[in-house]
Parts: C-alpha cells; sequence; structure tokens
C-alpha cells in the first residue's frame, strides 16, 4: 500500500504528466461537442495543457535530476528528456492541427486520439514495469495505425495502416518474448532490477536471445532495412500525423535501446550487428533520398537514413550520442513536415546542371577541421582517438565541412572563406555543446561506452566518405551517360517505391 507521505514530487509530476493527456481525450469525447465554436475552444484548451505539461517535464529534469520515484515509473532522466521531446512534439502536431483538421468529418475522433497517443507514448518512456512500457508500446502504435489510415473509405491509406500493422504486431510479439525471458531472467518486471543484475554471472544464450529480440522490435519500429516498406508506404497519412510519427514514434526503437544499453554494452557482437544494420539502413535511405520527386516520399527516405545514422551510433556504444541526434531530427523532421506544404507551392525553375568545384572543397576543408575540432573540444572528447569516437567526429567533419562548402559555392570565395570557416567552427561546437549536455544528464546511467575500432567500422566511413566526395563533386552527373549508371538508377528508384497498394494510381478510386 502505497501512504500519501511516501509520494515525493516526480512521482506525482510523473502521474500528471501521462494522464492529463488521457484525461483531455475524456474531456474531449464527453464534452467535444459537434459544434465547431465549442469544439475548437476545447482542442484549443487540450492544447495548452500539452504545452504546459511540456514545460514542467523540462523543469523537473533541471530541479529534479535522477530522483528515483517510489511508484511504477523510471524516474530517470532519460524518462524525463524523452517525455519533453514527446510533449513538445505533440503541443506542436495538436497546435498545427487546429486549423489544418479544421472542417474534417472526423475532427472529434482525431483529436480523441492524438491526445490518447501521446498519453500512451509518455507510460512508454516513462515506466519502470516491463509490462507498462510493452503496453505503452503497443497502444501507441495501434492509435497511430488508426491516425494513419485516417479515412478507412480510402483503399490507400487502410492498406498503409495495414502494412505498418502487420510489421508492428511482428515487432511486438518479439519484444513480449524478449521481455518474457529478461523477467524470467532477473526475477522481476523492474527495469531499474534489470539493469542492475549482474548478468555476466548468468547464461549468455538466453540473454543474447532475449537482447536480440528486442533489437528486432526497435529495427520494426524505427523502420531498419529489411522492415522499411510501412515508413515509405505511409504517405496517406495526414500531414500532421506525419510529423508526429516521424518526429516521434519512429524514434521508439532508439529510446528501446538506449533504455537497455547497458545489457547491450555487455554484448560486443550484438553491438557490431547493430552497427552494420544501422550502416546499411542509412546508406540505403540517403540514397533514395536523392532519388525521390514527391516531396513526402523523400521526407520518408530521409527518416529512415536518419533513423540508420541513430542505430549506428548505438551500435558505436555512444548511446548519449545517439540520443541528441533523436532529439535534434525529430524536432527537424516534425518543421519539414509541417512546413511541406510551403514548400510545395514554391515555383522553381529548372535545377542548374553545375559541377562541384575542387577548388571549393579544398578551401572548406578548414572549415570542416575548425568544426570537428569545435565538436571534439565542447563535446569534451579527444580530437585523435583509437576507438569508436573517432566515427563520431569523423562524422562531424564531413558535416561541418558540408557547411562551409555550401557557403563558399553561393559567392566569391575569397570573400566567403572566412564567414564559411567560422559558420562550420559554430556549427560544429553548438552540435558538440548539445551532445555534452545530453551526455551530462545521462552520466549515471553510464552508457556512454566507446567500442574498439574494427575493419567494418572502417569500411562503412569509408563508403559515407565516398559517397560524400562523389556527390559534393558531382561525379554522379558524369556518370549519367553510361549503361551502368541507368540500371542503377531505375533499380533504386524502383525499390524505393513504397507498396503498390499504398498509392492511388487514378483520382476515380479517391472519392474525398
Amino acid at each position: 500500500m502505497i501512504s500519501i507521505q511516501s509520494l515525493n514530487y516526480p512521482s506525482a509530476v510523473h502521474a500528471l504528466v501521462v494522464g492529463l493527456p488521457l484525461a483531455g481525450a475524456i474531456l474531449n469525447g464527453f464534452f467535444f461537442s459537434r459544434n465547431s465554436v465549442r469544439g475548437s475552444q476545447i482542442a484549443t484548451t487540450i492544447v495548452w495543457v500539452t504545452w504546459l505539461m511540456a514545460i514542467s517535464g523540462l523543469v523537473n529534469v533541471l530541479l529534479y535530476p535522477n530522483q528515483e520515484d517510489r511508484m511504477v515509473f523510471s524516474g530517470d532522466n532519460l524518462s524525463w528528456l524523452m517525455a519533453v521531446l514527446i510533449l513538445g512534439v505533440s503541443g506542436i502536431v495538436h497546435h498545427f492541427s487546429l486549423r489544418y483538421m479544421s472542417g474534417d468529418r472526423t475532427y472529434h475522433r482525431y483529436f480523441i486520439t492524438l491526445s490518447l497517443i501521446t498519453s500512451t507514448a509518455l507510460l512508454m518512456v516513462s515506466s519502470d514495469h516491463l509490462l507498462g512500457l510493452l503496453a505503452g508500446w503497443g497502444l501507441s502504435n495501434v492509435l497511430l495505425v488508426r491516425l494513419m489510415i485516417h479515412k478507412s473509405g480510402w483503399a490507400a491509406a487502410y492498406q498503409s495502416g495495414k502494412l505498418a500493422f502487420r510489421t508492428f504486431a511482428f515487432g511486438f510479439i518479439c519484444l513480449l518474448v524478449g521481455f518474457g525471458l529478461l523477467a524470467n531472467l532477473a526475477n522481476s518486471f523492474s527495469m531499474r532490477t534489470i539493469l542492475k543484475l549482474d548478468w555476466a554471472s548468468l547464461p549468455t544464450f538466453p540473454v543474447t536471445v532475449a537482447l536480440s529480440l528486442i533489437l528486432v522490435a526497435a529495427m520494426t519500429q524505427s523502420a531498419q532495412v529489411p522492415f522499411h516498406r510501412w515508413l515509405i508506404s505511409s504517405l496517406n497519412s495526414p500531414t500532421p500525423i506525419s510529423a508526429l510519427m516521424h518526429a516521434g514514434l519512429v524514434n521508439g526503437g532508439g529510446f528501446l535501446l538506449v533504455r537497455f544499453a547497458p545489457l547491450y554494452l555487455a554484448q560486443p557482437g550484438l553491438l557490431t550487428i547493430l552497427f552494420t544494420i544501422g550502416g546499411v539502413t542509412a546508406v540505403i535511405g540517403t540514397a533514395w533520398k536523392l532519388l525521390q520527386s514527391d516531396l513526402k516520399r523523400m521526407l520518408a527516405c530521409s527518416t529512415m537514413g536518419q533513423m540508420g545514422f541513430m542505430m549506428m551510433q548505438c551500435g558505436l556504444g555512444l548511446f548519449p550520442a545517439a540520443v541528441a541526434h533523436l532529439c535534434w531530427h525529430g524536432l527537424f523532421k516534425a518543421y519539414l513536415f509541417l512546413s511541406g506544404g510551403s514548400a510545395a507551392q514554391e515555383k522553381r525553375g529548372p535545377m542548374p546542371r553545375q559541377l562541384g568545384s575542387p577548388l571549393a572543397l579544398l578551401l572548406a576543408l578548414p572549415g570542416g577541421i575548425a568544426g570537428a575540432y569545435a565538436f571534439a573540444t565542447l563535446s569534451e572528447k579527444p580530437f585523435v582517438a583509437a576507438n569508436t569516437t573517432a566515427l563520431l567526429i569523423g562524422f562531424a567533419f564531413m558535416s561541418t565541412i558540408q557547411v562551409a562548402y555550401t557557403v563558399l559555392q553561393t559567392g566569391k570565395l575569397i570573400w566567403r572563406w572566412l564567414p564559411a570557416t567560422l559558420l562550420a567552427l559554430l556549427a560544429g561546437g553548438l552540435y558538440g555543446l548539445s551532445v555534452r549536455a545530453i551526455e551530462t544528464l545521462l552520466t549515471p546511467l553510464a552508457i556512454a561506452v566507446p567500442q574498439p575500432l574494427n575493419v567494418l567500422h572502417g569500411l562503412f566511413f569509408g563508403v559515407f566518405l565516398f559517397a560524400w566526395l562523389a556527390l559534393n563533386l558531382k561525379w554522379p552527373v558524369r556518370q549519367q551517360t553510361t549503361r551502368l549508371w541507368h540500371y542503377l538508377y531505375v533499380k533504386a528508384l524502383n525499390t524505393s517505391q513504397p507498396h503498390p497498394a499504398t498509392t492511388t494510381p487514378t483520382r476515380n478510386v479517391y472519392q474525398y
């Protein structure tokens, strides 16, 4: 029996954070009139409550770090950080939906479901009990499928939801069995208890099987190869739901891996597999993105590639860096989807066919070095490392040299060299600060353990470096007349298409 005195402040806030969106859904269901004025007032109230809880969660992270709750909540900074991200993205989507969905005949049901999915996602990231996490995971995916379908009479939307549901159901079964194995081995359903056990003294095989099943569940959620097709076939969803999906629930796989990071760090073989899967997905998703002519499909392929990069960071043993990537990508992708209508309305002329400038790339090199050094310094990492941190510094180098190179291509090189270098330095420093901030928040979890370098690390980094150079120097443009290029282009374009049942080839099958 839990007494009132045993409830601490973080527990009460956790209960409110999970419960208030649920209360919003109930309020919506009982009092949301079909009258548009009253309905808009209630929806607006729910939006502001969502924003209030996001601010409350952020305050709790700053004032009550790593408080151990005495209820069924996790209470660590990973839970609070994810709760703030969920509430922030949900608040943005709620706010955007007030006008975007106005006039829709399912306006009533839409806001109920949106409040419910916010609550279940918060339950997933906040629960210390394995069954609580599992319930939040499963309910969030079911509600996401309902939001994806939206208009069940539209065959393409229905098939999109059906494909996603099958993928999620397979992942849920894997997660259920994996959790069952862990609970049986630990004789407890508490994640705190499970993560504190000395797993080296337990049989290795069942632990490896359990973690492999959890990894598969994470792959289905985060659209890793070969479970990626549901994501690129989800384009029939309303734009705010696409934003919620790509900025929120797709990140669930990353959260799951970070939650059980101490167990994965004791399994170097699984980390290598995770890095390889993430690397393959990142390469394929990024390549497919460059081939798309449809804006939402391009963004979907981009998310696929970014989730692959997040998985790669987990495989490197750098779980806090993966969390930082998860947060920044989620917010940026939400912005891209919600502003997609404005981008689609822009009048664009033919794209110039300019070849890459080797001189500009060479002049951007100091900017890349400065940006990588700023990243390493402000994230408190060695600039030259003999472990997987070296790959993170290498990717920071490519990112910041790209910043400088982009600036140098827009004007005279002599006048833009210094601003380009300074901008690359600033970009690297800001990213390094964000990674360091996340690492500081998650320090008590001890989940930043760089791994020894191996051949696969070098191979994938070489592939990324070669592809980056090729694109910037426009080598594919020079190869467009070759038969091999034509074959590869058509093959990749066809493979990157959504499932045929989820498309609307003619207007006469869409009667809305």
